[in-house]
């Protein structure tokens, strides 16, 4: 593929006599030219939420942003080229992509956000590097990204894959010790038949404001220490929602500390409305005082909770966008860094989950969630022009890359109940949440079986275990995947935003999943490095080979058979 670098920003200095604010600094533009259309795989590592696609863009149509990365190539050329940042010690960075202003080319312009970063004269501030790598083998060119990346930050890979127990899918904010203890009690009956079931994590809504981290709501007036307490009796290890970087407007820390609180230019704090902790603001880690604040409340998680998985919500840097940092020589990325590598250093060996930015995460935690959440329904609010499932679960398979070279991957809570919580909808509303068709049902069991990371149940177990077929459901889950899965079918001819055709070797077994995230059944055919294999289908108990037919929004798993 012919590309051009036009040029490439190595330093930033104040050679002015004034003071000079940093914000979108464009570091370095590529030029590609002989083609009217490109295709693109685009990322977001700003937030698990964030949509990671194909696509295909035609010249003269509207800009694609990519964050952290980009790979794009042409039709029928395989060459493919992967446009990254190498390191990301000042900033995270998005990749635009664009028609040339003259119509004849198409542009890639790679941008770093400084954040209303101070440079004084003669001050610099220093920039993290470019990589461009160019290959035809799609997974290769990805894994080599990730391991320079992970050489020049450092990264964290726990000795074995997490597996348990969340409360959230069910229960959301309206949880209660009593459902806590008596999960823990049927969790017990499956751990002493020898299911390899080793944390119950709580989630979200078991204090008050759903941020006053240290007060329990009145639902759970045993305390935690003494839920904690329960949980390890029972030979579980102990695991916490924290989300310290927003907080409700009325916990301690916001009147007692106004002063922390993220402003915005006008020096008024920023408020979010409505976040996942209702009215809400956002302490700002450059002021002294609140990273003491943030070590005391990790302390408090495991000297005194015994807490032995944190899972870490946030940080969102979108929301610290919003305001100015009140250290002007920091960018929102080093602020978050300097956070994640405060609640590593205070939590010494216990497990740290991120479910933030990836590129500010990577080297401080040891695992992280990799895909949006979880829903038991396809599409979002019902739309059949805004499938989500897709999104969730073709997000999750193409990150397969990252794991046990950032950290160990994680997914969403597993869902398998077959009939809607009550706690899923408005209160008051006479909405019922939606729940999978079988064929739904089976992409969601093929992506948490060959996508590697850890895996959480998230059933009323009590109900589970009277259910036989459900049981056997989960069964299947265990051992989690692990390995690192390949795309066979990237940049799908079909325009597909996801790939049809995935791979997993685990040494042990090799597994085949075919996807159909489309609305008519269809034939697949398998690549010829694996058609002339025998496998066995997980889901109908059948043999297959060479070509696969999929039902519409629907999955087929294979296990290849030994010849």
């Amino acid at each position: 593929m012919k590309y051009q670098l036009i040029h490439q920003n190595n330093e930033l200095q104040n050679t002015s006599s004034q003071a000079v604010t940093l914000g979108k600094v464009e570091r370095a533009k590529w030029r590609i030219e002989g083609t009217s259309s490109i295709r693109f795989l685009r990322f977001g590592f700003n937030m698990p939420g964030e949509q990671v696609y194909f696509g295909k863009l035609n010249a003269g149509t509207e800009t694609v942003e990519s964050v952290s990365l980009l790979l794009v190539k042409r039709d029928g050329d395989p060459e493919i080229l992967l446009y990254g940042f190498n390191s990301y010690e000042w900033s995270d960075g998005t990749f635009i992509l664009k028609t040339a202003d003259d119509g004849s080319a198409f542009e890639i312009i790679a941008v770093a956000d400084y954040d209303n970063y101070t440079l004084l004269p003669g001050e610099s501030v220093g920039v993290d590097d470019l990589l461009l790598l160019q290959g035809n083998n799609y997974n290769q060119l990805l894994e080599t990204w990730a391991e320079r990346v992970s050489g020049k930050m450092g990264s964290l890979i726990p000795d074995h894959i997490p597996i348990g127990w969340n409360d959230w899918q069910y229960y959301r904010n309206d949880k209660t010790q009593e459902d806590i203890l008596e999960n823990c009690d049927a969790l017990k009956v499956l751990k002493d038949q020898n299911w390899p079931l080793e944390y119950i994590q709580i989630d979200g809504g078991y204090c008050l404001h759903l941020s006053e981290w240290s007060t329990p709501k009145p639902e759970f007036s045993m305390g935690i220490p003494a839920i904690s307490e329960y949980i390890r009796d029972a030979g579980f290890k102990f695991g916490l929602w924290f989300a310290p970087y927003i907080q409700n407007t009325n916990t301690k820390v916001v009147q007692e500390h106004p002063e922390w609180l993220l402003r915005d230019a006008s020096g008024n704090p920023v408020e979010l409305g409505e976040s996942n902790v209702g009215r809400s603001v956002l302490i700002d880690y450059t002021v002294p005082g609140a990273l003491e604040w943030l070590k005391e409340k990790i302390t408090m998680l495991v000297k005194e909770w015994h807490v032995e998985w944190i899972k870490l919500d946030g940080p969102n840097i979108a929301f610290y966008r919003r305001g100015i940092l009140k250290d002007r020589h920091s960018t929102v990325h080093q602020m978050l860094r300097k956070t994640l590598k405060t609640i590593a250093e205070s939590a010494g060996n216990v497990l740290v989950e991120g479910e933030g930015s990836m590129t500010a995460a990577l080297g401080t935690v040891a695992l992280h969630r990799v895909q949006t959440d979880n829903k038991s329904s396809w599409y979002q609010e019902n739309d059949l022009n805004r499938p989500y499932a897709p999104r969730v679960y073709g997000k999750e398979l193409i990150m397969s890359f990252l794991h046990r070279i950032w950290w160990c991957n994680h997914r969403e809570n597993i869902v398998l109940r077959d009939y809607p919580s009550p706690h899923c909808v408005p209160q008051g509303s006479n909405k019922v949440e939606q729940l999978f068709t079988a064929n739904e049902q089976r992409v969601q069991l093929a992506s948490a079986m060959i996508a590697p990371g850890g895996l959480l149940l998230t059933d009323p177990m009590a109900e589970l275990i009277q259910r036989p077929e459900l049981l056997e459901t989960a069964k299947m889950l265990f051992p989690p995947a692990d390995g690192r899965t390949e795309v066979l079918d990237p940049f799908p001819e079909d325009d597909s935003a996801y790939p049809h055709l995935f791979a997993l070797d685990t040494g042990e077994k090799r597994y085949l999943a075919v996807i159909n995230w489309g609305e008519t059944t269809r034939k697949f055919q398998l690549p010829e490095k694996y058609a002339d294999k025998r496998y066995c289908s997980l889901f109908f108990n059948t043999e297959r080979k060479s070509s696969v037919t999929v039902g519409a929004r629907s999955a087929e798993l294979l296990i290849e058979l030994e010849q």
